[in-house]
């Protein structure tokens, strides 16, 4: 093998995408698997300054070009890159000085694979620690909080034959207490899930019933949209009405001017089930998007956070999965995908 092969095959054959770029980050020569990860050709991508990376994100990449013209090493950093059409990844990248014979650096060569499904089992993971800590602290503080609470309400209840201007504000917050026990009671309880065979449609609709009232104060127009009829669906219809009965109110609670929610219902070539709740409303800051699912944080001012949680448990336990798309001002998209069972 000749100097010329045992390059290609270090350069072009290795599962890493590999670049070299000058010292103004001007890229030189990717390798194939660059090629295809960001899906950018070599010739068209070639003498440009580093546009795989975030515009936000160059001068912090300038700044570690300069450290490695130090003497510094960067090896097995995490960061966010681009492929040609604009979508984002993680990778893990390790960038290393290239020297002519004199031990001056000419270049540098850049080294990184895709973890972006590293990283959301990493999430995923965490995620699923702090929701098992927030259950055992649930069970606690809930069992602490609904004695006393019971108590207390009751005398309220007979104070209220003898004044009623302070009282009624009293029970009100008294109710809000005990809603939020009654959600971490959700959390903190395991439940025995019973899967029936259901008309899916049937169920949505009568949710939906339920909902107009309260849709209706807000200024709230809901529109369902049934591309099929979806008969025998495996579920366990409590848990589904509570999932859609809490992304219906959030997708209410977010539209103050009013507006429109719409629920579209499909069943795709594959079987499996797509329900998407779009409103109009103010929508959710990336910041807050990547939080969502997450226990106590919540984007409304008197939230818990754990509707979300508890809508992940719920969507979870039927084998889904449950996304957020949203834009400020435009609206959120909350889409729930089940398997064909």
């Amino acid at each position: 093998m000749n100097k010329m092969q045992l390059y290609d095959a270090l350069f072009n054959q290795t599962s890493d995408c590999v670049a070299v770029l000058d010292l103004q980050g001007r890229l030189l020569a990717v390798n194939k698997k660059f090629e295809e990860l960001h899906r950018w050709k070599h010739e068209e991508i070639v003498g440009e300054i580093i546009p795989m990376i975030p515009e936000e994100s160059r001068e912090g990449i300038f700044q570690m070009l300069q450290r490695i013209v130090h003497g510094e090493e960067i090896s097995g950093i995490d960061i966010i890159m681009l492929r040609k059409d604009g979508s984002s990844f993680f990778a893990n990248v390790s960038v290393f000085p290239l020297k002519n014979e004199m031990g001056e650096i000419i270049a540098f060569v850049g080294i990184g694979r895709d973890i972006s499904e590293n990283k959301k089992a990493q999430e995923i993971l965490r995620k699923s620690e702090m929701l098992s800590v927030v259950g055992e602290l649930a069970a606690g503080i809930a069992h602490e909080i609904r004695n006393p609470l019971t108590a207390i309400k009751g005398f309220m209840q007979l104070l209220k034959e003898r004044n009623t201007n302070y009282v009624d504000i009293m029970l009100v917050e008294i109710e809000r207490i005990n809603s939020i026990v009654n959600e971490f009671m959700s959390l903190a309880k395991p439940h025995n899930i019973n899967f029936v065979r259901i008309n899916l449609n049937k169920l949505i609709e009568d949710v939906v019933l339920f909902m107009r009232p309260q849709a209706h104060l807000h200024g709230v127009a809901m529109v369902v949209d049934f591309t099929v009829d979806i008969n025998e669906f495996k579920c366990e219809p409590n848990q589904l009405k509570q999932l859609f009965i809490n992304i219906i109110k959030n997708a209410i609670e977010a539209m103050p001017n009013g507006g429109v929610v719409t629920l579209f219902v499909n069943r795709n070539g594959d079987g499996n089930v797509t329900i998407k709740v779009t409103d109009e409303g103010l929508g959710i800051p990336e910041d807050g998007l990547a939080r969502l699912g997450e226990p106590f944080y919540s984007g409304k001012e008197n939230g818990t956070g754990l509707g979300i949680v508890i809508c992940h448990r719920i969507v979870e336990a039927h084998k889904g999965t449950l996304s957020f798309k949203s834009k400020l001002q435009q609206g959120t998209t909350v889409e729930i995908n089940f398997p064909n069972v």
